[in-house]
């Protein structure tokens, strides 16, 4: 069942996936918890993706995820929200026996999956069959630095919901970690020229405020980490980082501001998204030592045609695990 406040958006990815016809519909308010949980009964799972997550406080969603006992999963992009579905619900579904695993999608998701990989390999984690050693083999490497990069052509055909995305993280200061300690840096600063290779080239990226930033430091014990974004045409970054320069933080952390200038802007971008396309690359890279003088490097590249499949396909590969039982209970980060 796809459920929301909208018809409109059901027939409209009904429009683009004609197979989805067969989940019916149900409108449903995610501010209305009583509903919420009512619409859970019978379900194995519900996939939260009813964002922006950026300033919202509402965790209706996984408080009835629990009390139903139904398994959860989102696609949170934002650090507090987060951290708070963690901090503040991991022992209630540890002892409701629910799953729950947050920032699920491509980026974060994927992206943390990508980089949790290199760094089992380099502290030898694996046996050869990839199931993981009850203790590390000797003679790994630590991660030092870990970077991730992404680069999306236009909106990714993701609609105005990423465009408000956009426009809070240009209102939010930046986490990154330095050698085991956490610095603040403004928003859309620090950008650095990434390579995603063969079909996507050379991109100049700037820092966002991303969960799997503090995730790789609070929980891979990775000791410097940092997330940048970028998008083409160029312009786009260009405007994005005047916004958060120009535009006062009263408004760039206001979802209903967020939101209009999300539809404002809508109808200039959608032609230029015909042009660029939607395709979506993402970089891992870590930065690795041994203690004792020798240092190497380790990445992971991820390119797709189009954003809006690849999503999909990550959430169901999310999903698909979940139901298999591949999720202990409490609330989890993807890594």
């Amino acid at each position: 069942t796809l459920a929301g406040r909208s018809r409109d958006s059901y027939d409209a990815a009904t429009e683009r996936r004609p197979e989805l016809k067969a989940a019916g519909f149900q409108a449903l308010d995610i501010g209305d918890k009583a509903a919420v949980k009512a619409a859970l009964s019978g379900f194995d799972l519900v996939i939260h993706a009813a964002g922006p997550f950026q300033r919202s406080e509402n965790h209706n969603v996984l408080e009835a995820a629990i009390e139903a006992r139904t398994a959860y999963l989102d696609v949170s992009d934002d650090v507090t929200y987060s951290e708070r579905s963690r901090d503040t619900y991991a022992a209630a579904a540890v002892a409701a026996g629910v799953p729950a695993v947050i920032s699920a999608g491509i980026y974060p998701g994927v992206s943390n999956l990508m980089a949790a990989h290199i760094v089992s390999i380099a502290r030898k984690e694996y046996n050869e069959d990839w199931s993981f050693r009850d203790t590390p083999e000797p003679g790994g490497f630590e991660p030092s630095w870990l970077r991730y990069s992404y680069y999306t052509a236009g909106t990714g055909g993701a609609g105005p919901t990423i465009l408000a995305t956009s426009v809070l993280l240009a209102g939010e200061d930046v986490k990154v970690y330095k050698d085991g300690q956490e610095f603040i840096q403004p928003p859309l600063s620090n950008p650095r020229s990434v390579d995603f290779g063969p079909g996507i080239g050379r991109h100049g990226l700037f820092l966002y405020n991303l969960p799997e930033t503090v995730s790789a430091f609070k929980y891979m014990k990775v000791g410097g980490a940092s997330a940048r974004f970028a998008t083409a045409p160029f312009f786009w970054n260009w405007l994005m980082w005047l916004t958060a320069r120009v535009v006062p933080r009263t408004l760039l952390t206001n979802p209903n501001f967020a939101m209009s200038f999300a539809k404002a802007i809508g109808p200039l971008v959608a032609p230029i998204d015909k042009i660029v396309g939607e395709a979506v690359a993402m970089k891992v890279e870590v930065e690795l030592s041994d203690g004792r003088g020798t240092k190497k490097d380790a990445a992971g590249i991820f390119v797709h045609r189009r954003l809006s499949e690849s999503v999909g396909v990550c959430i169901a590969a999310f999903a698909a695990s979940m139901l298999r039982g591949h999720a202990d209970a409490g609330v989890w980060y993807p890594e």
